[in-house]
């Protein structure tokens, strides 16, 4: 609810940094997960479209990051972790 709150994000930088300092603390400290939740008609606007896009882009200039769906995340469990 950041994106359409009053006292959240008011512009696509703002998103930016947030997902971008987020990312970078974490991968400091030695790398977790990391969850960014979207909702197409929010994050889909073309200003915090672009935040996302340059956000992407600061993830995978760097190494041992893997960018993954939730499908991708469950698929890796299975195969990982058999019944």
């Amino acid at each position: 609810m950041k994106l359409v709150a009053l006292n959240g994000f008011t512009d696509g930088e703002q998103f930016f940094r947030y997902l971008r300092d987020s990312f970078d603390m974490l991968y400091q400290e030695g790398g977790r997960m990391m969850s960014v939740g979207l909702h197409c008609r929010l994050a889909g606007r073309p200003a915090r479209a672009l935040a996302l896009k340059r956000f992407l882009d600061h993830v995978q200039a760097h190494q041992d990051v893997w960018v993954a769906t939730r499908l991708d995340i469950a698929r890796h469990w299975l195969e990982t972790h058999p019944a």
